[in-house]
């Protein structure tokens, strides 16, 4: 370290398209930051069990359980806004990716989500969640670093993040959904469903219909991982952003050796995925004609085996050399209407979206 100090947005304006890997995290109801650097950069680890490698970093999980993770060793560890300056400085540039996504527009989209809905009332499937990709215009990518402090002010109770991964590219977000916490032997996690405008007065049977999905998957993942004693929430209604969701908590102990298998299986869950997942899996490869890469998928810091957090990567985007791409989507059941659904992922991209237009407005750079 050279004595000064440095802002974490000077840090992350150093680092961002070298090949030195970094991610910023503010974990919900948390006001300090956390950034882990490692000039190695993410590497493959063969399957998510191996999280709890004796190494504390951060994983970065995606959707398809086919493409393995990725892990970054927290070689340095930096807490807060500013700190020391470590000494990095820009080096080995490493290009951003382009984009080579193809965006569905509405009538497309809503025209997918009518044979999907026809295939669950054929009885092929309860329920699919069917995403899409936004095209939005990111005029430079270093916005991603006044972004990543947008978020956090705009969005407390959430996950924040951002990740520049060399090779892979720039990840931005701000997630509502626990997957998994661990605090010594016992672990919680939620089930996170059923989604509507802040300003709907009710919730309607389709939604409840979705919720209890993905209960009813946590219950049995957590029966079978050697359990002690499952604690189940009531179900409330919570705020994300500018929509409203059902959240159902719950909490168990559960031996170490059994924390990597659980997380494993838990992955993904029908909020994400469907209802029952493999025949969800496969009507969303027929639907959807892109690879949602880390979108739906998990990630978080892991400290040790007794300490760690991973949340589902909802409310994110990737960021490309001159665009961005949001990701939004919707669980759909036999009882879905193809324009509200589409109406659903208006909503949800929402999060992005309020955060993108303020950066851009106050004109950071």
């Amino acid at each position: 370290m050279n004595g000064g100090l440095i802002t974490l947005k000077a840090l992350q304006q150093q680092l961002l398209g070298t090949q030195t890997a970094f991610v910023s995290y503010r974990l919900p109801d948390k006001s300090d930051p956390e950034t882990i650097i490692s000039a190695g950069g993410f590497y493959i680890i063969p399957r998510i069990r191996e999280v709890f490698n004796g190494k504390p970093g951060f994983i970065m999980a995606p959707f398809l359980k086919s493409q393995p993770p990725l892990f970054l060793d927290a070689e340095l560890t930096l807490r807060g806004a500013q700190f020391p300056d470590p000494g990095i400085r820009r080096h080995e540039v490493f290009a951003i990716p382009e984009c080579t996504i193809a965006v569905p527009d509405k009538e497309n989209y809503i025209e997918k989500l009518r044979q999907v809905i026809t295939g669950i009332g054929s009885g092929i499937a309860d329920k699919v969640v069917i995403s899409r990709p936004i095209e939005i215009p990111f005029r430079e990518v270093q916005l991603s670093i006044p972004l990543f402090e947008q978020l956090c002010l705009d969005y407390p109770s959430a996950f924040v993040y951002l990740a520049w991964i060399p090779g892979y590219g720039l990840w931005t977000g701000a997630s509502p959904e626990l997957l998994l916490r661990v605090e010594n032997d016992t672990v919680t996690t939620m089930a996170l469903a059923g989604t509507r405008d802040a300003g709907s007065l009710a919730w309607t049977n389709k939604e409840m219909d979705e919720h209890e999905w993905v209960c009813r998957h946590i219950e049995e993942k957590l029966a079978v991982s050697g359990s002690i004693e499952i604690f189940r929430s009531e179900t409330e209604t919570i705020t994300a952003g500018m929509a409203c969701h059902l959240k159902t908590g719950f909490k168990t102990i559960i031996e170490d050796n059994n924390k990597g298998k659980l997380l494993e299986d838990l992955h993904p869950t029908p909020a994400v995925c469907g209802w029952p997942e493999k025949a969800a899996l496969d009507m969303i490869k027929d639907a959807e004609n892109y690879d949602r890469g880390f979108y739906t998928g998990f990630l978080g810091p892991v400290k040790s085996v007794e300490q760690s957090a991973f949340f589902v990567n909802l409310r994110c985007m990737q960021v490309f050399q001159d665009k961005a791409i949001v990701y939004a989507g919707g669980g759909i059941t036999a009882a879905s209407d193809p324009a509200a659904e589409w109406e659903e992922t208006v909503l949800k991209s929402r999060t992005m979206l309020t955060a993108i237009g303020k950066i851009q407005n106050l004109a950071y750079f």
